[in-house]
């Protein structure tokens, strides 16, 4: 069953049960209304004879009498004085309404005792609602199927859009043609937002496969360098008898581009896993800063840098794996990049809900132009010749970030050089 004909049922259900009770209230308010108009002419009836009983003109007594009324006036000894009509049925003198055979009786006391008996038939009342009864069971079902039309009209209307985002996306999903959009409904509707939010979806999702493509042609181009090495190295060597110097000196090679080689790899194989959900763990930012200081020590004695570590207690939820890559790339970029017998501050603490982790350095920094353009893959900056590196640690930092919800952010340090600053909120995260 469509979801048009499931909402129509869900409608038609409803309105079924609305239209029901409507009916009944309907039909028992004229009930109540119409005997209340008879019940009101026949105390006014009473109250005129009770005024008019000196007169004693039957004639001016009946002009005053609303509608067709019977009345008769009795004694205390329940005799009667006068009448006025012929009363239809016999009832006992007791003092309020009664309905018997048909008929409305009311019994009116008089101060010196006797009763004042007016008696109308109630016949006009029930055809009345007779009538009434009758054209609630002839117009409910009839208004109930014109109000079950135009609300499979206005379902078919409004889920129009639905069918719109559905068709497109059909088609992309068959034609590969993310650059198409859907016609954007007017107004703040949930319509409205269903095919803004579709259309946001597929930019981002085109954004992401342009990125992808991108990123895939960019690892091929790394990767064939350093295996169009490995192989004319190795074809080299092996076209005449070498000395065991110059074996040595080709395997040296090969293994210092078998290495880098790795580096890249396992750097691609960390990018993918920061697309994959993970169960958040608790995380002391702080200490894992620590171990990576403690891990990086001898690249920093190699590059005479002292690691100035401003660490405070720094509490998170996250992937541990992953958070200690981006702390370790952010502190090894600094001390390679960074001068020689220079500094490099490291700083953990927690601002608000959010956990930040700091690096700096007092180096040359990089022009402002180029911070966008070094967050992508395989991008280096301008002074990096001869450091080591395939140019995606900023990179994979950037994917760790958004990863656990957060960003990072690259601006100039107080202390003069790049600032890398990792931000890692607690809500949000994806």
């Amino acid at each position: 069953m469509s979801l048009r004909l499931r909402l129509t049922l869900y409608y038609g259900l409803v309105l079924g049960a609305f239209l029901l009770l409507s009916g009944a209230v309907v039909y028992g308010v004229f009930h109540r209304a119409l005997h209340q108009i008879l019940d009101e002419s026949l105390r006014e009836a009473a109250a005129i004879a009770v005024s008019e009983l000196r007169i004693r003109d039957s004639g001016h007594l009946q002009n005053r009498l609303p509608g067709a009324i019977a009345l008769t006036v009795y004694d205390a000894q329940g005799r009667p004085l006068w009448q006025l009509g012929q009363p239809w049925v016999e009832v006992e003198l007791k003092t309020g309404f009664l309905s018997v055979q048909g008929t409305r009786v009311y019994n009116h006391p008089l101060p010196g005792g006797g009763v004042v008996q007016v008696m109308r038939s109630q016949q006009e009342a029930l055809s009345t609602l007779d009538k009434t009864q009758k054209t609630l069971l002839m117009g409910l079902p009839v208004l109930f199927v014109l109000a079950l039309g135009m609300g499979y009209l206005l379902a078919d209307r409004s889920l129009r859009p639905v069918d719109q985002v559905t068709r497109l996306a059909e088609a992309i999903a068959a034609s590969e043609r993310y650059g198409q959009r859907v016609p954007e409904s007017p107004g703040q509707d949930e319509m409205a937002r269903l095919t803004r939010t579709f259309n946001a979806m597929l930019g981002r999702l085109e954004r992401t496969i342009e990125r992808e493509k991108a990123f895939a042609l960019a690892a091929a181009h790394e990767l064939r360098t350093p295996l169009s090495l490995l192989q004319g190295r190795a074809s080299l060597s092996l076209e005449r008898p070498r000395t065991p110097e110059q074996y040595r000196e080709a395997l040296a090679e090969i293994a210092r581009t078998a290495e880098d080689l790795a580096q890249v790899i396992e750097a691609l194989l960390l990018l993918a896993r920061t697309h994959v959900p993970f169960e958040p763990e608790p995380v002391e930012l702080d200490l894992l800063a620590l171990e990576v200081q403690e891990q990086l020590e001898g690249l920093a004695k190699e590059k005479q840098v002292r690691v100035m570590l401003e660490l405070e207690p720094t509490p998170y939820r996250g992937h541990p794996l992953t958070l200690r890559t981006a702390i370790a790339n952010l502190l090894s970029n600094a001390i390679k990049y960074g001068p020689v017998g220079g500094r490099v501050w490291l700083r953990t603490r927690r601002e608000g809900a959010c956990a930040v982790v700091e690096v700096a350095d007092e180096g040359p920094g990089i022009p402002q132009g180029q911070l966008e353009r070094l967050l992508q893959p395989f991008q280096r900056g301008a002074g990096t010749q001869g450091v080591r590196g395939a140019g995606l640690g900023l990179t994979l930092v950037m994917a760790i970030a958004e990863q656990h919800g957060g960003r990072l952010r690259l601006e100039k340090a107080p202390e003069g050089g790049l600032l890398a600053r990792l931000e890692l909120p607690e809500e949000n995260r994806r």
